[in-house]
């Protein structure tokens, strides 16, 4: 049980409030909700602009591009394809965005988030590993996939909002 608790004291406290986000906001996408594009680009440019804040800061920027780009191109589609699955209703005129409740994000989240966690504690029990190409670059593959599914998410979403006036 010291295993246990060591790994969730030892981790810091951004993380715990990362997890709360994660499931604040995937207990709201739950429910049916509305709002306008720019309310929407909101989470997606956060993730966006914290992984690349988080790659450009990287020493091994070379090693992890090519994973990071990787499984950003599979969560693209992996947000793109639930995308065009969800029923949406688009007012152009009020400017408005409807989307059906949905535990995607909820589920989504806690799953990336767990990979994530799950990964920087078997590192921190297993340091040697950590330079290791492979290893070092998985937390930014995993980061990738997030961030492609949100961008995905969001690039269906606005196509499909700035269509919706054409037709």
């Amino acid at each position: 049980m010291s295993t246990i608790s060591a790994i969730v004291t030892g981790a810091p406290a951004w993380v715990w409030a990362v997890l709360a986000l994660i499931i604040y906001l995937g207990m709201r996408a739950l429910k049916p909700g509305s709002g306008s594009p720019a309310r929407f680009s909101v989470v997606p440019g956060i993730f966006l602009t914290t992984a690349l804040g988080t790659l450009l800061l990287s020493s091994r920027l070379s090693d992890i591009l090519p994973f990071w780009l990787a499984s950003c191109l599979l969560g693209i589609g992996i947000g793109v394809f639930w995308t065009q699955l969800l029923r949406i209703d688009i007012d152009r005129t009020e400017g408005i965005i409807r989307l059906p409740g949905t535990a995607f994000w909820l589920v989504t989240g806690l799953m990336v988030f767990g990979m994530r966690y799950a990964i920087e504690v078997y590192l921190a029990f297993n340091r040697n590993l950590a330079q290791e190409p492979f290893w070092f670059a998985l937390p930014y593959a995993v980061m990738g996939l997030g961030t492609g599914m949100s961008a995905g998410w969001w690039a269906t979403l606005m196509t499909r909002y700035l269509r919706a006036a054409e037709a």
